[in-house]
């Protein structure tokens, strides 16, 4: 099959692998490379890079449905584009352009988390089963007649890197069993149930400021959501503090939101939260690596009852990150 693949971060990556080795797609579709970093170097997206490291003819617009690039793709006889967090959308005549239109690989159950951060807003509602969902791309946001959707359960363990990584091997698979059926007019669609529907929207700084005054179920959501990238973070003594690994305690808050608890040798500290406190073991100071809770823990010298800032005059007024119909 003739294909065009479109996408931009990591979540693309293992389908475009795939693609690569079977079939590879006639043109790879990525956004231009940007500055970025505390020198701002000009970068490629992961995308980018991998069709530059493996020589595949790469395109990179700054309007994706501009007349030039409508061009450029139609001139090359697309049956199909595939699409995987592109980060912008394709119109009307972009996706008349193949025979087969265009579809896109969706790592939630639609039409639940429609919109940026499906993988985050699972998490951070608690939800136990995620997936993929492969969709015919129409007008409205996600809302295309599905061609495939299987679940994945999402662990104790899980955080957003994790489950992303797993989404994104299982988008890989299901594509790769989706596509001989397209080729053969055997793949069939259903239409997704509206009354289902629901939206995510784009981060803010502020979602990811800890609220310790929340119930300690929701703060680790939060951090879970979060983890490793971009990571939610607290305050130490009036600087950022990200927190990328925490436990669940039955320990029962016994201080102040936001102050420690217990200092636990070579593991880390609790944190009261509204209820119970959370173990903290895997923290990250602003302009450092990773490290453990506990390490932080002694070059910190802080002992029980040392406070971090409980984010309440920060944090954003929603907690999730849903919204309304666009």
């Amino acid at each position: 099959m003739r294909t065009v693949f479109i996408g931009s971060s990591d979540y693309g990556l293992p389908a475009l692998r795939r693609l690569t080795e079977s079939a590879p797609p006639l043109l790879v579709v990525s956004q231009p490379d940007k500055a970025a970093g505390r020198n701002l170097r000009t970068q490629s997206c992961p995308v980018a890079d991998y069709a530059k490291r493996k020589g595949l003819d790469l395109y990179q617009p700054q309007d994706i449905n501009a007349a030039e690039s409508l061009e450029k793709i139609r001139a090359l006889g697309p049956e199909l584009l595939i699409t995987a967090s592109y980060g912008s959308l394709l119109k009307r005549e972009l996706r008349r352009i193949p025979k087969y239109g265009a579809l896109n690989l969706h790592p939630s159950l639609l039409p639940k988390y429609r919109g940026a951060t499906p993988i985050q807003s699972a998490l951070l509602q608690g939800e136990e089963v995620t997936g993929v969902t492969i969709f015919k791309l129409n007008a409205r946001m996600d809302a295309g007649p599905i061609f495939a959707q299987e679940k994945m359960p999402i662990s104790a363990e899980d955080n957003y890197s994790l489950l992303h990584d797993k989404l994104a091997d299982l988008a890989a698979e299901m594509l790769m069993d989706l596509l001989p059926k397209i080729y053969s007019g055997s793949a069939v669609t259903h239409e997704q149930d509206e009354i289902q529907a629901t939206y995510t929207c784009k981060l803010r700084k502020e979602d990811l400021l800890l609220d310790w005054g929340r119930p300690a179920s929701e703060v680790l959501s939060r951090i879970r959501a979060f983890s490793f990238v971009p990571g939610a973070y607290s305050f130490w003594q009036d600087a950022p503090l990200k927190i990328l690994r925490a436990e669940a305690t039955e320990n029962p808050s016994q201080n102040a939101p936001g102050s420690v608890g217990r200092i636990i040798n070579n593991i880390g500290f609790t944190v009261n939260c509204q209820d119970r406190q959370l173990l903290v073991t895997a923290v990250q100071p602003a302009g450092k690596k990773v490290m453990a809770a506990s390490a932080f823990q002694v070059g910190a010298r802080f002992s029980s009852g040392a406070l971090f800032s409980a984010g309440n005059s920060h944090t954003s007024t929603n907690p999730t990150l849903l919204r309304e119909e666009p």
